[in-house]
């Protein structure tokens, strides 16, 4: 590791000695008899031994289970305290300083800030971040920050210790603790997050990512990866003490306590912090029937009349893309789907809805004709499209109409022009609702293929 020295020292017992060579101080790690149910694993990566641990500052316990950390974490890692303010009393906000101590993977941030807030009686905040640069976070739109003036303070649910760093969360009622980070070192580089606490039960529920056996969760060091869609590859780590880890590649460690006697109450708390969900219109838990290449529209009305014959209860006719000209968007083939524009009132006319698809990969090549494609010439005009790194060059690639570019959702320009088109081909064809399809695409080069 960059910045450190390492050397064995011989002494009556075997000890690994690391010099600090920015300090000149020996790091010894603090290794006392920790429960082997509380160990927080210090070499999560692949390939561990008393060597490599060592060289991490860490403990080394080898032992018959393999599941138990064999290196893990001193108690002379992590983060100490240097300030701590107190705004208002539901605000809480403390200046952290790393702790002179090997790195496990480089780039630690020398100094953290944390913001902690009652947001509400039943909604603890807390946000570890940089305290000098900033950092990616997910946007927080739809999520609602201080808003209210909580009847107790912050202090009533949530305190610091100061050497090292670590929150405890209690509950305001009756002092029992849900979640307690002293465990454990806060680890805060930059590619490379980690955060251990030890929680107040083992009925532990959530991770829906993953196909799991049971709804309460095995807490006998599981691991379970996590790739969400807004954030950096992550994952958890559940143990018996019980206690978790969260570990993540990048961007800040931003957590939301919501208090409730029940299960239905904390749910209650995360609507209340995210919104509600969307009621789905009832008709869409129906039977829905769709298949590719129907071939023409007579087909498919042929294919919803023997259906209606024997009285079979389904609710919604797809078409794919075999209805658009050619496989284009914001198209569709005037001479085997001419009355498509009435298919939606032929459907309603029975109470069943029409919905179709839509494929975001836009054809470069001309229409029947050799007309102009105008969706994707207005697309162009816009500067809709992925493009490769000059920023101005639109990425090809190879879908279902043959030569095609990419709408970058990413960028306003493309998000009007897609409404733009698709206003206009809902007043051509009306339907009831919208199937899009994504495509994982493989690039090299220039060149992308579906």
């Amino acid at each position: 590791n960059t910045g450190y020295i390492f050397q064995f020292i011989i002494l009556p017992k075997t000890f690994f000695l690391n010099f600090l060579a920015e300090t000149s101080e020996v790091f010894v790690p603090r290794c006392p008899n920790i429960p082997l149910a509380e160990r927080i694993d210090c070499f999560p990566d692949a390939g561990a031994s008393k060597q490599k641990c060592e060289a991490r500052g860490c403990c080394w316990g080898p032992l018959d289970e393999r599941n138990v950390p064999w290196c893990y974490f001193s108690t002379n890692h992590g983060y100490t305290v240097e300030s701590v303010k107190q705004p208002s009393p539901h605000v809480m906000e403390a200046h952290l300083k790393r702790m002179a101590s090997p790195s496990l993977f480089g780039a630690d941030i020398q100094e953290l800030a944390l913001h902690a807030e009652m947001q509400s009686d039943n909604r603890l905040r807390f946000k570890i971040y940089d305290a000098h640069r900033q950092r990616f976070e997910v946007p927080h739109e739809h999520v609602s920050s201080l808003n209210s003036h909580p009847s107790s303070p912050i202090s009533d649910t949530m305190e610091i210790r100061h050497k090292p760093f670590g929150i405890t969360v209690r509950r305001r009622e009756n002092k029992k603790v849900l979640f307690d980070t002293t465990m454990g070192p806060l680890v805060f580089s930059d590619q490379y997050l980690q955060l251990s606490a030890k929680l107040g039960s083992d009925n532990i529920y959530g991770l829906g990512e993953h196909v799991h056996r049971h709804y309460r969760h095995d807490i006998k060091w599981r691991t379970w990866p996590i790739f969400t869609r807004d954030a950096f590859p992550n994952g958890v780590t559940l143990q018996p003490a019980p206690a978790v880890t969260y570990r993540t590649i990048g961007g800040v460690l931003d957590f939301y306590v919501l208090f409730g006697d029940t299960p239905e109450q904390v749910v209650q708390e995360f609507l209340e912090l995210i919104g509600r969900p969307v009621l789905p219109p009832y008709w869409s838990l129906g039977f829905q029937l769709s298949r590719w290449d129907y071939g023409s529209l007579s087909e498919v009305k042929t294919t919803v009349e023997r259906n209606r014959a024997i009285d079979l209860p389904y609710d919604i006719q797809y078409t794919d893309i075999d209805y658009m000209e050619d496989k284009k968007d914001f198209t569709y083939d005037k001479v085997k789907f001419s009355e498509l524009p009435q298919f939606a009132d032929y459907l309603h006319e029975k109470g069943q809805r029409y919905i179709l698809i839509l494929d975001p990969a836009i054809a470069t090549s001309k229409r029947v004709g050799n007309t102009s494609y105008e969706s994707y010439d207005r697309g162009t005009q816009k500067n809709a499209w992925v493009t490769e790194s000059d920023g101005k060059t639109p990425l090809l690639g190879e879908v279902w109409p043959g030569e095609t570019v990419f709408p970058d959702y990413t960028s306003q320009n493309c998000i009007d022009w897609w409404v733009d088109e698709y206003e206009r081909f809902y007043k051509e064809i009306k339907h009831d609702a919208l199937w899009i399809v994504s495509h994982i695409l493989l690039c090299k080069r220039n060149t992308c293929v579906h």
